[in-house]
């Protein structure tokens, strides 16, 4: 079973790409905003999220922010692709900020190094 990621960004194009990029190697399931991401993340947990960070009602930071909050999903990884650099000081900067454009072999390394290996054994019990 793939890993699941939670792809979460205002832009259709950009959640489509990422969506075609990663589903050779992850489960993919898109959100357009932050609200949605956080809604559809308590619903099925997903193993990693890579969040936009400028989208309108709720900011990826806050997305990042309630997440942690939340005990079944504050281990959950957080995965930042933006087209700014980080805000300096933020406690909600995630585990890791890529800056766009990214390059796609960078992008799945990273995600790879950010997975637990406890998401991959669950994943053969669900099988």
């Amino acid at each position: 079973m793939k890993p699941r990621v939670l792809i979460v960004d205002d832009s259709w194009s950009m959640r489509q790409t990422l969506r075609l990029l990663l589903a050779p190697e992850f489960d993919c399931a898109l959100a357009e905003n932050g609200l949605s991401a956080l809604e559809q993340a308590r619903r099925s947990p997903p193993d990693i999220i890579v969040s936009d960070v400028n989208m309108d009602g709720m900011d990826g930071y806050e997305l990042c922010r309630q997440v942690r909050a939340e005990p079944p999903l504050q281990k959950v990884p957080f995965l930042f692709i933006s087209g700014h650099a980080p805000r300096p000081g933020i406690p909600e900067a995630g585990d890791a900020y890529l800056i766009k454009p990214v390059q796609p072999a960078v992008l799945i390394a990273r995600l790879h190094e950010l997975l637990p290996s406890a998401p991959l054994a669950l994943a053969a019990v669900r099988s």
